[in-house]
């Protein structure tokens, strides 16, 4: 019985696939699925990146192998991290981030980033659908209801795959919504421990202090991306998990 709700949630995550055509037709976009969920987005908004970094992704995946050990995808996190080949050396990775990136944006362009590539595991980080005071913010609860939606069309295109979830940072631009942050971890976490395929990497708390505060040293000036002291918290973490 359990298989067989996987599977249904499964091919119903399948069906949120968006259609090239329609948006060309339309000027709103609709992810919906069988958890009871469906967000609807102006197209407009989610094609703003399509010059700066889509065509980026385009291009980059016409002289890229498609095998890959590790497929590395979601915001501006991923798109920063420069050495992320060279911290994960000898496995083969690839770099599908992109900044500005929502899950709206990542179901929208889901085609374009998973491209050609064949990878044995992915990591996965986006956290711009909490924000401040943006009127583009969504709740935690259908920000949940978005990432799992993502991770059942990911399990049915690469069954058997490793999904690396990692944990929505805390930074000192976002303070103000830490208490979101910190939910929406917590729902994955749990949401982790019943997935398959689905591993929760905590990557949130070695960017803190010993009394759980933000450490400022461990990020850029914008306060909210990691420099290279944060990101070696990362892959001091993540690296043992690949490599075994």
């Amino acid at each position: 019985m359990r298989n067989l709700f996987i599977l249904l949630l499964a091919l119903a995550a399948f069906s949120c696939a968006p259609k090239q055509a329609e948006p060309v037709q339309s000027d709103k976009y609709t992810v919906e699925g069988s958890i009871h969920f469906s967000k609807q987005c102006d197209v407009k908004w989610l094609t703003r990146y399509e010059d700066k970094y889509i065509k980026a992704l385009h291009e980059r995946a016409a002289i890229e192998p498609s095998e890959c050990d590790v497929m590395f995808f979601g915001s501006s996190s991923i798109r920063l991290w420069k050495s992320l080949k060279e911290d994960f050396a000898p496995l083969t990775v690839v770099n599908r981030g992109y900044g500005g990136a929502t899950l709206r944006d990542l179901h929208y362009n889901y085609e374009t980033v998973m491209a050609h590539y064949k990878p044995k595991a992915f990591v996965f980080y986006c956290d711009n659908d909490l924000k401040p005071n943006s009127k583009t913010n969504i709740t935690v609860g259908e920000l949940f209801d978005l990432v799992r939606l993502l991770f059942k069309r990911i399990e049915a295109d690469y069954p058997g795959v490793p999904i690396y979830f990692l944990a929505m940072k805390h930074c000192q631009r976002r303070e103000a919504i830490r208490d979101r942050q910190a939910t929406y971890n917590t729902l994955m976490r749990e949401f982790a421990e019943i997935s398959d395929q689905v591993i929760y990497v905590d990557t949130c708390t070695p960017l803190l202090t010993e009394d759980g505060q933000i450490d400022a040293s461990k990020f850029v000036d914008d306060k909210i991306h990691l420099n290279e002291k944060g990101y070696a918290e990362w892959v001091k973490i993540l690296r043992p998990m690949l490599i075994k």
